[in-house]
């Protein structure tokens, strides 16, 4: 048995052809080191495929790096990338002047979200409106910020505006 934490570091390709095969691998390095059921290695690749392609879509050809961090009970994903800021419908922006209040937001026309805000520069992202009405079974796939919220334990969102650097950290307890 390897002795935890064991990090992985890993760059994102930026070609949409290679996602499957990317997908595969971040697994394979996976499994190296846990026994994961079929329902967990689902929820990984959803997450997997979900931070390429919002990778490939917003990095601008910048290179873009995911951590693999396993420390049981515990795996996290982090997602490294330079660029702007996210941005969504809401009054508030990043930077947050008002960390106290949840914030209702959408990241595209019919995509509804709650998040809290954890600092000026960071948020959690919370279980989507109407969580009711979604499954991971039935969710068409370019509602990537509530498939990641749906298969993980916990999303995070921070954004570095000294290195202008987007982090994107998934928990998901194993």
């Amino acid at each position: 048995m390897n002795k935890l934490p064991i990090t992985i570091d890993v760059e994102i390709p930026n070609d949409s052809d290679k996602i499957y095969d990317y997908t595969k691998h971040i697994l394979d390095i996976i499994m190296e080191h846990l026994h994961l059921d079929l329902s967990y290695q689902r929820r990984i690749k959803l997450i997997i495929v979900e931070l390429i392609t919002n990778s490939i879509k917003h990095s601008n050809g910048l290179p873009t790096q995911i951590q693999l961090i396993i420390d049981h009970p515990q795996l996290s994903i982090l997602k490294l990338e330079k660029g702007l800021q996210i941005e969504f419908s809401s009054p508030q922006q990043i930077p947050f002047e008002n960390i106290e209040q949840k914030l209702h937001v959408s990241f595209s026309e019919s995509n509804n979200h709650e998040i809290q805000p954890l600092d000026r520069y960071k948020f959690r992202f919370l279980n989507p409106i109407r969580k009711d009405e979604l499954s991971l079974d039935r969710l068409p796939e370019h509602f990537g910020f509530y498939i990641i919220t749906l298969a993980s334990d916990s999303f995070i969102y921070q954004y570095d505006p000294e290195m202008k650097e987007n982090r994107y950290i998934v928990n998901i307890k194993i």
